[in-house]
C-alpha cells in the first residue's frame, strides 16, 4: 500500500467515524435495574397468597419462604424518547404443581423449572415538544389520593402536560376486555371496564402543592351489570419548617344498574399526615377515613369504592403511609407473593397510626408503627378472604397493630431486614368464629434480604 493510499485511508476512517458520532440516532444509552428479594415468614395470617382470616385455631402457624426479582431494561434512544420495560418473578418455595399441567408454574419444586417470568411494565415515554410528555403501554398508575383509589400496573395511556407552575395529567386505561368474539354480535368495547383520569396540581411554592382529580370508573364487563362510579377530590402538600403537612378529601357519585336492582353510590375518604424530622429520625402521625355502608338494600350504598370490573375490585389500592404490616394494604411493607391484609381492598375503616424512623448508625436502622382502626359501618367487616360478620359485633373497633422493622445494610445493595407485627382484634370480631368464640389475634414475622441495582 503505498503511503497516498494510507493518508486517503487514513481520511476516510476519520471522517466516517465524525459521521457516526454526530448522528443523534447513534447516541443510544441501555440501562439496566433490579431488584432482589427473599424473605421467610411465620405467621398465623400469612399464608403465602391473599391471606386467611382470623380463625379460633391458636396454634395453626404458616412457614414458608419466597422470593420476588424484578429486573427493569431501558432503552433510551435520546432525552425525549426511551422504551421501559420491567419483567418480575415470583416464587414460593416448594410451591404445589397446577392441577392441570402438573408443570411447577413458579420454579419453587425440584430442578426449579418454572414460568414465572412476567411481564410487569412496557411502554414507551415520550416528549412532544418541551412541556408535554406521554406514557403508552403498560405502566405502574397512582392516584393522587395516595393510591386509596387505584395502586396498580394498568395498560394505560397517560399525557402531563406542564405550564409554569400548573401540570396537567390525562390519563385512559382499559384494564377488562370480555368480547367473545366467536358469539355473533360481540364486539371490542361491548363487555369492557375503563378508566378515566384527570389530574390537576398547582404548585404555590417550592415546598407547597394543590391540586384536584377526577376519575371515572365505566364498568360493563357483564351482560347484567351497568356501573358507573365518579370520584372528585382535593388534595396538598406543604412544609412549614422540619414539618411536613399532607393529605386530601374526596367524596364519590354514581350508580349501580344490576338487572332489575339498582343504587347508587355516595362514597367518601379523607386523610391528613404530619411528618418531622426529630433526633436522628423521622416521626410520623396520620388519620385516615373511608366510608362504609351498613344498609345496602336502601338502594344507597355509602362505601368506599376503588376501581372496579365486573362489580368486584379488579386493582388494588393501598395506604403506605400507614406504616402497618397486616391491618391495611401497604406495598413498602408487604410480602413478596403474599398479599393479604385485614382491609384489602381499604374501605370502612378509621385508622390513627404513629410511627418513628430510626437513624440508629450509617448501617443500621430501626422503625416502629402502631395503629388503631375502628368501622364506620359496623355491620359491615369483610376481609379479602370473603368473610361477613354476621353483625354480632360488640363494638365498632377493629383492633390495633404494632410493627416493628430493623434493617442492616450488610453492602451498599444489599439489606438484610427482620420484620414483625401483632393486631390485638377489638370488639368489631367478637363471636365471629362461632358462639361466644373470638379468633386468634393474628401475627407475623418475616426475615429478609433485598438486594437492588
Amino acid at each position: 500500500m503505498t503511503k497516498f493510499q494510507k493518508q486517503m485511508l487514513t481520511i476516510a476512517a476519520a471522517g466516517a467515524l465524525t459521521a457516526v458520532t454526530a448522528l443523534p440516532a447513534m447516541a443510544f444509552e441501555n440501562e439496566f435495574h433490579g431488584t432482589m428479594t427473599v424473605k421467610t415468614f411465620l405467621s398465623n395470617f400469612e399464608n403465602g397468597g391473599v391471606g386467611i382470616f382470623p380463625t379460633r385455631d391458636k396454634s395453626n402457624t404458616n412457614n414458608y419462604t419466597d422470593q420476588r426479582t424484578r429486573i427493569q431494561y431501558i432503552a433510551k434512544a435520546s432525552d425525549d424518547l426511551k422504551l421501559v420495560t420491567h419483567f418480575e418473578m415470583n416464587t414460593n418455595w416448594g410451591a404445589q404443581k397446577d392441577t392441570t399441567s402438573k408443570l411447577d408454574l413458579n420454579g419453587g419444586d425440584i430442578d426449579t423449572d418454572g414460568y414465572s417470568l412476567v411481564v410487569k411494565h412496557a411502554y414507551l415515554d415520550f416528549n412532544i415538544g418541551k412541556a408535554l410528555n406521554v406514557k403508552a403501554g403498560q405502566q405502574a398508575y397512582k392516584d393522587t389520593f395516595k393510591g386509596l383509589y387505584v395502586d396498580a400496573d394498568l395498560p394505560m395511556v397517560y399525557a402531563s402536560y406542564k405550564r409554569g407552575a400548573y401540570t396537567l395529567g390525562m390519563g385512559y386505561s382499559r384494564f377488562n376486555d370480555e368480547a367473545d368474539l366467536n358469539t355473533a354480535g360481540s364486539y371490542r368495547g361491548d363487555l369492557s371496564a375503563d378508566l378515566y383520569a384527570i389530574d390537576n396540581t398547582f404548585a404555590l411554592g417550592k415546598d407547597t402543592k394543590v391540586g384536584f382529580s377526577y376519575y371515572l370508573n365505566r364498568d360493563d364487563a357483564s351482560a347484567t351489570i351497568a356501573k358507573r362510579v365518579n370520584t372528585l377530590g382535593v388534595f396538598g402538600q406543604t412544609k412549614l419548617g422540619a414539618l411536613d403537612l399532607s393529605g386530601f378529601a374526596a367524596m364519590q357519585a354514581g350508580y349501580l344498574h344490576n338487572g332489575a336492582t339498582k343504587s347508587h353510590y355516595h362514597g367518601m375518604a379523607a386523610n391528613v399526615l404530619a411528618k418531622m424530622k426529630l433526633g436522628n429520625g423521622l416521626a410520623r402521625t396520620g388519620f385516615l377515613f373511608t366510608s362504609g355502608d351498613n344498609d345496602r338494600s336502601s338502594g344507597n350504598n355509602h362505601a368506599w369504592q376503588t376501581l372496579s370490573s365486573d362489580n368486584t375490585s379488579a386493582t388494588q389500592n393501598s395506604y403506605n403511609e400507614s406504616g402497618m404490616m397486616l391491618m391495611v394494604r401497604n406495598t413498602s411493607l408487604g410480602g413478596t407473593t403474599t398479599d393479604g391484609y385485614l382491609r384489602k381492598p381499604i374501605t370502612n375503616i378509621a385508622l390513627l397510626h404513629m410511627g418513628y424512623d430510626a437513624t440508629i448508625t450509617e448501617k443500621l436502622y430501626a422503625n416502629g408503627n402502631v395503629g388503631f382502626a375502628w368501622l364506620p359501618a359496623s355491620a359491615d367487616v369483610q376481609t379479602n378472604s370473603g368473610w361477613t360478620d354476621p353483625a354480632n359485633n360488640s363494638s365498632d373497633f377493629l383492633g390495633a397493630e404494632l410493627n416493628v422493622e430493623v434493617g442492616y445494610k450488610l453492602y451498599q445493595n444489599l439489606t438484610l431486614k427482620a420484620q414483625g407485627a401483632y393486631v390485638m382484634l377489638g370488639g368489631a370480631f367478637s363471636d365471629s368464629v362461632g358462639t361466644n368464640d373470638d379468633p386468634a389475634n393474628p401475627w407475623t414475622m418475616r426475615l429478609a434480604a433485598s438486594y437492588a441495582f
